[in-house]
């Protein structure tokens, strides 16, 4: 199922790596997605980018596979001295994100905090960056 549009699309909002999903996962091949994984993986080693954003306002569902893509980008991110968020999450998977605990959960090195809106998360990514200076 090969598509002439990319998996994610990314935009760079300061030192914040924005990713968004195109559409849904399952429309991609498998090749497609892990090399936009390791793309996104590689943007975060640039100089310019110290936090990273998932925008989910283009997405419904996804799968175990990208949950484990989602822990590996937020690891890359933490040790880098950054923070990863996410926003616009539905409501189901909100609450499947949650059951898995991977949403505010302190716990863990790999929990994501949620935002409603795109803005809101840059805002409070900037308000980070503002605090540590």
């Amino acid at each position: 199922m090969s598509q002439d549009r990319p998996v994610f699309e990314f935009n760079h909002v300061d030192n914040i790596l924005v990713v968004e999903p195109a559409g849904s996962l399952m429309e991609f091949r498998d090749a497609d997605i892990r090399n936009a994984y390791n793309d996104t993986y590689r943007m975060l080693n640039g100089d310019d980018v110290t936090h990273l954003l998932i925008d989910f306002s283009k997405l419904e569902y996804f799968g175990s596979t990208f949950v484990g893509m989602l822990i590996r980008l937020a690891k890359k991110a933490r040790q880098g001295g950054g923070e990863a968020v996410l926003c616009c999450l539905s409501d189901n998977m909100s609450q499947m994100m949650k059951s898995l605990m991977l949403l505010e959960n302190a716990r863990t090195d790999f929990f994501w905090v949620p935002f409603k809106t795109r803005a809101e998360a840059i805002e409070s990514l900037h308000a980070r960056a503002e605090s540590a200076d």
